[in-house]
């Protein structure tokens, strides 16, 4: 090979180097940006009023999953809002509420199934289809995270709840050096009561 063959070669491999270099920095500053404007909207609809409403937060939260559907945590702002601020309304727009947390929540877990406040959520909209299909679902998520005391506090009161009492109190025996153990205790003895008449 001629010497400026060989510089030919070195120069088509520099130039193809040097543009696909470029297409990455471009795809990166795209990525970047479309990150940041996200952020931007998950900011406004969080902390950008005093009091968010829920139509603006999950309108906001939609925009910037459309940019940037990574970050769950503006799913779990925009779930748990809706969930916990439906009852200020009723009829269809309650609904739409509903319907709306579930949505974001779902969303939330494909983008991290293991977050605590989505899949409590979820065990919430399981409950009303199905108790023992939540009990489940949370006994998965206690098992996973075992050392976490608030997750043995919710299978208490779940199995309260279903009237599952021994199982209640196995859970209770995990809380007795946590401040959680007095409350759940409580809960279990007034609903054994209420099962009892």
């Amino acid at each position: 090979m001629k010497v400026y063959d060989r510089i030919r070669v070195d120069q088509l491999f520099l130039a193809t180097m040097g543009v696909l270099l470029f297409g990455l920095s471009l795809a990166g500053l795209f990525h970047g940006m479309n990150a940041s404007l996200a952020a931007h909207w998950a900011w406004k609809a969080e902390y950008g009023t005093s009091a968010p409403e829920v139509e603006q937060v999950t309108d906001s939260c939609r925009r910037a999953f459309g940019l940037y559907p990574w970050n769950y945590y503006f799913s779990i702002f925009a779930s748990e809002l809706a969930y916990y601020n439906a009852d200020e309304v009723t009829g269809a727009q309650r609904e739409e509420r509903l319907h709306q947390s579930k949505l974001w929540c779902e969303r939330g877990l494909m983008q991290n199934r293991y977050r605590s406040q989505l899949r409590r959520l979820k065990t919430r909209f399981l409950w009303d289809d199905s108790p023992s299909e939540a009990i489940a679902y949370w006994e998965g998520h206690t098992n996973w995270q075992y050392w976490e005391p608030y997750n043995h506090e919710t299978l208490a009161g779940l199995y309260t709840k279903y009237g599952e009492f021994d199982k209640a109190a196995r859970e209770l025996k995990l809380l007795v050096n946590f401040p959680a153990y007095e409350t759940t205790r409580a809960l279990i003895e007034s609903e054994k009561k209420i099962w009892a008449e």
